[in-house]
Formats: structure tokens, sequence, C-alpha cells
């Protein structure tokens, strides 16, 4: 197994991996590299549903969710996002958002699976967080270190989040499903939430994934975020999603299970 960094400065390849024969040692090189690098692009894989579960689980225990039109009957833990309602859920995150942020604990990890690929459009667009608030100016740092966000469920959530295990700060905001900033009125948590929502997006600092039949992408939502990009009925996607709880996720090496 190779593991090629990206060049935007965050995300590797992993190449020469076919995640349906991980052992424990796999399982440990990839846990690392998440941790390292945020996010993982894996090529060339091909699972059934049972198989991408199983694979999914190397980095811990899987949240579920209710049958609803266009799920995988018999396969609550897969997520389906398509371009077509019958094949999944449509026009899902087209904005800058970590998956799971509205949880009291949110999800720590999530993991894609290219089923159906077009050629054209459908695009994911992925930013470093922890590098968006590193390039902060010193005194917009000190201003965003008390605040706290507020999702329309009303979960709340620090606007600069530490990651669990390493520490590290990120700017943490789901720029869709962010109600407000709290001790702040409508208009000014409006204008912070754009400036975000723009600094997210600074030239340089996005990776834009084209997806192709069997490619895999494993992110580290407490560091990097994520955003669709459009794509029409007229063709035909499926991307089926996996997501790690955050009482069962595994950041450590070994396959030690720790709490985000």
């Amino acid at each position: 197994m190779n593991i090629t960094p990206l060049s935007v400065g965050f995300g590797a390849e992993i190449s020469g991996a076919d995640l349906r024969l991980a052992d424990d040692s796999m399982a440990q090189q990839l846990r690392a590299a998440l941790l390292q690098y945020g996010m993982l692009v894996i090529r060339d894989q091909s699972f059934t549903p049972p198989e991408q579960i199983a694979a999914s689980r190397l980095f811990g225990s899987l949240e579920t969710f209710p049958t609803m039109r266009g799920q995988l009957q018999g396969w609550p833990e897969i997520f389906r996002v398509a371009s077509r309602p019958e094949d999944g859920h449509v026009e899902v995150g087209r904005y800058w958002h970590s998956d799971g942020s509205f949880r009291e604990d949110p999800t720590p990890i999530s993991f894609w699976y290219s089923e159906v690929q077009s050629e054209e459009g459908g695009d994911t667009l992925f930013t470093d967080l922890q590098q968006a608030y590193a390039e902060l100016q010193p005194d917009i740092q000190q201003e965003f270190d008390g605040l706290h966000t507020a999702h329309r469920n009303g979960v709340m959530h620090p606007l600069v989040l530490k990651h669990p295990k390493t520490g590290v700060p990120a700017l943490y905001l789901n720029i869709g499903l962010t109600a407000g900033v709290l001790g702040h009125g409508p208009d000014h948590s409006r204008a912070l939430m754009e400036a975000v929502d723009r600094h997210y997006s600074r030239d340089g600092a996005t990776y834009r994934h084209h997806w192709l039949p069997g490619d895999v992408v494993v992110a580290d939502n407490l560091r990097v975020a994520h955003k669709a990009t459009p794509i029409t009925p007229n063709t035909r996607r499926i991307l089926n999603r996996t997501t790690v709880r955050a009482d069962g996720v595994i950041w450590h090496d070994n396959g030690e299970k720790q709490a985000a």
C-alpha cells in the first residue's frame, strides 16, 4: 500500500489497497493516514453493500439511518446520495458542511463509495478546517475562540473545535444548518457565516474530487468539510455513504476505540 499526499496541502491518495482484503496492519496504516492527512482518496474499489459496511468498520462502529425512499432496503448503515430520487437522496449538501454536525456528539468520519458515476457533474469539494483556522488573523482567531454556534435543531458547538485526538483547532461551521452565533443577532450571525463561507473557498484551499466508478473517499469530519456541486437527473450518479459514530470511532493505530 502506497500513500501519496495531495498537492493541495491536506489529504492523501492511497494506491495498492483492496479494502475488502484489509488486515490489521492495513487498517492501522489507513487510520494513521486519515489522522495525519484528514482525507483519503482510494481508487478502483468494488463493493457489495456488506463489503462497504465491513470496509467502513475499519474506522469504527457505524451510524444507521431510517428507511425511506431511495435507501437500500436491508442496509440501514448506507445513506445513498444520487442524481435521481428513485436512486437516493437528491440535492444534498450543496454548501460547506461536516456530516452529522447536527448531533450532540458530531459524526467524526464519513466514507463514500462511488457506485454509479456520470462523466460530467457532481464533483465534491473538500477544504481543511484546521488550515482555515490557522490562516485567520490573530485578532480574528481570538474573537472566534470564544464563540458557539447553534444548529436549527438547537444543538450547539464551539466555532473553534479542537480535534478529540490531536487537539488541533479547526474552524467548524455547517453553513446550511446553522441558525446563528450565540450572543449575536441575525444580521451579525449571517455576516460572520458568509465570511467563513468565503474563507473556506479561498484560492488554493480546496480539493475538487471528480468521482470515477469504484472511488472511495474517507474524510475526518472534524478536520475537513465538503460541499456538493450540481448534477442533473439527466445523468445517473449514486454515492453510497457510511458514517462512523462518535462513540465508536477508532483513532488509535492499534484499533482502540475512543469517543470523539
